[in-house]
């Protein structure tokens, strides 16, 4: 988004993303009861799995739900009002993600393409006709670090428990288990829906093809 008409404020240093990331996988290990991810196999009961894996999305996705907006406000007021660079990286986001945050957060539509703006005072026009609150400096910078940070572990540790709710709820698909969807979900606390996805994206990892009449 750098255009030669904008002064630019300074970058804000990024946090870990790299030890948060290695911290979510240990921690969602732990909570499946696993000490290493190869342990899903010789040591995890698919039943037990499912309801430990389901638990951990749920607290990961309430998580990201609490914090996003904060985090979300935050960038907005530093790259509208403040014109920071590096804003993405600072927040753990990829350029498209940054951007999509920033849509979200402007029109309720993270696909909707952001408005251009070629000075400062642009810039500042545009936030103040979304809407978008004016934070001190210091108050900005402190929300955004602390809430990039908490989003970007429960977004790192709900990848994970994707993996292995994934890889469960196949177990219990396949003999000899041979549970049906209705049966995993009500055990895991699921939408029957959710277990049809899951299932999905795990024989999709594995090569397996089903024909679509066998998916019940």
């Amino acid at each position: 988004m750098p255009k030669a008409g904008i002064t630019y404020g300074p970058r804000i240093k990024a946090p870990n993303y790299e030890e948060i990331s290695e911290a979510a996988e240990k921690d969602v290990l732990k909570a499946l009861g696993l000490e290493r991810p190869e342990d899903l196999v010789a040591k995890a009961r698919p039943d037990d799995l499912v309801v430990k894996a389901a638990r951990v999305l749920e607290q990961a996705d309430a998580e990201i739900a609490l914090h996003l907006d904060e985090r979300d406000q935050a960038l907005a007021h530093l790259w509208f009002y403040e014109q920071r660079l590096g804003l993405a990286k600072t927040a753990g986001l990829s350029n498209v993600g940054y951007r999509q945050a920033l849509a979200r957060l402007l029109f309720g539509n993270k696909k909707q393409p952001l408005p251009t703006a070629e000075s400062n005072e642009e810039l500042i026009r545009i936030a103040e006709e979304a809407g978008v609150a004016e934070l001190r400096s210091d108050v900005a910078e402190e929300q955004l670090l602390k809430t990039a940070a908490i989003v970007y572990a429960a977004r790192a540790r709900r990848d994970v428990a994707v993996r292995f709710l994934q890889e469960a709820v196949l177990a219990l698909s396949q003999p000899p288990y041979g549970w049906t969807p209705d049966q995993i979900a009500e055990h895991a606390g699921m939408e029957r829906s959710e277990v049809y996805k899951r299932r999905e994206a795990a024989r999709k990892r594995h090569g397996l093809h089903v024909p679509r009449s066998a998916t019940a």
